[in-house]
């Protein structure tokens, strides 16, 4: 009985993995239409600060909204599924990407349905891990606006540095920090062909002055860091 049960269980997180896995592929392909279909057609979204949302078509119009704001890839990871004949429970994890930047990550609980023989969404539910943003400065507050002129032959490295190197290790060490920053990237270069990168630190609140230091060695080791602050120095 007991590895029967283990079977089972083994069975069916690998199909909602499956499933999971076209859910990943269609939310890739920025088609908020082919994301809906993979829920029921009663099905209920439970978002993270927002009301419900009921029904394909809203769900459609919700995913269409997210995309537009950038998000293009969703990773979601089974920790677990159990089955009650058509029904399954699934807990998970989820990590929602802007190009290569993570900007959510969180866990979430899904009640997935067979319909017409296929696993679907029936009950979306999730909440981010992320810390809750502080509010913005207020009277007597103090915000810091950085910027950086770069040259257009040295964008990829700035870019490189920045938001694949430096903004992981600020987000996984120091994520109050992080919370307060905010970044404007520019689109075209000036007239002068530099290109002008804006930090805004909304409010300042880092005592260390947001020493990128601290992050990098955290995250890397100070061997690592090191070199990561001479590829700084080239910019």
């Amino acid at each position: 009985m007991i590895n029967s049960c283990s079977h089972n269980l083994t069975e069916v997180k690998s199909e909602i993995m499956e499933a999971n896995k076209g859910f990943m592929e269609a939310f890739s392909s920025g088609d908020a239409g082919a994301v809906s279909l993979h829920y029921t057609s009663n099905a209920l979204l439970y978002p993270s600060n927002s009301d419900i949302i009921n029904g394909r078509n809203a769900i459609k119009e919700f995913w269409s909204g997210t995309m537009r704001q950038g998000i293009g890839k969703a990773v979601l990871e089974t920790v677990a599924a159990e089955g009650y004949g058509d029904v399954v429970i699934e807990e998970g994890r989820y990590t929602l990407y802007a190009g290569d930047q993570m900007v959510d990550k969180g866990k979430y609980i899904v009640i997935w349905e067979k319909e017409d023989g296929v696993w679907k969404l029936q009950r979306d539910i999730w909440n981010t891990s992320m810390p809750a943003p502080p509010s913005r400065s207020s009277m007597n507050d103090t915000v810091w606006v950085v910027w950086n002129h770069i040259n257009a032959d040295k964008v990829s490295q700035f870019e490189e540095f920045n938001f694949n190197i430096l903004e992981p290790a600020v987000a996984e060490y120091y994520p109050l920090m992080r919370s307060t920053v905010r970044s404007l990237r520019p689109v075209e270069p000036n007239k002068n062909g530099i290109y002008t990168y804006f930090y805004l630190m909304d409010p300042a609140t880092s005592p260390d002055g947001y020493a990128m230091t601290l992050a990098l060695t955290a995250k890397y080791g100070k061997e690592k860091s090191d070199e990561y602050m001479k590829m700084l120095a080239l910019f």
